[in-house]
């Protein structure tokens, strides 16, 4: 039980990381700002689900975006930023073969902050895009 949660909160953080484009469920991710195309690599994208495999090399960013529900899965070990729009960081250390799912993500920059290249594969569940809080009054 430990290590299936040792697992999943590790997952999670990496599926933060991975929250690539600003507003991924608005445009389809090749589209959505998270950064060159030879970061991404299509794997399925229908009404349901987009399916994507990521390679960030190291010193590379996405820019800006956020994710719907997703699952992910790490393909390789290395290290990740997540920078946050509203000012947060969050330090991911990935090892391969770590997988979890991740509800929808705020704004965010992926950064691979160690010295191999981080892939990963990121499957968003469409039915489940982020939303905006609103502002209070």
């Amino acid at each position: 039980m430990k290590n299936f949660e040792k697992t999943l909160v590790k997952g999670m953080f990496v599926l933060l990381l991975f929250t690539l484009g600003a507003v991924a469920q608005d445009k389809k991710i090749e589209s959505n700002n998270m950064g060159s195309n030879k970061m991404m690599n299509n794997l399925v994208d229908n009404k349901l689900i987009h399916a994507v495999e990521i390679s960030i090399e190291p010193g590379q960013k996405t820019d800006m975006h956020t994710h719907p529900a997703h699952f992910y899965y790490a393909l390789s070990d290395g290290k990740i930023m997540i920078h946050y729009k509203d000012g947060k960081d969050e330090l991911m250390v990935l090892t391969t073969g770590v997988s979890g799912y991740g509800d929808p993500e705020r704004p965010h920059v992926t950064e691979n902050v160690g010295e191999t290249t981080v892939k990963f594969l990121i499957v968003e569940l469409k039915e489940h895009p982020y939303k905006e809080a609103k502002p209070k009054k």
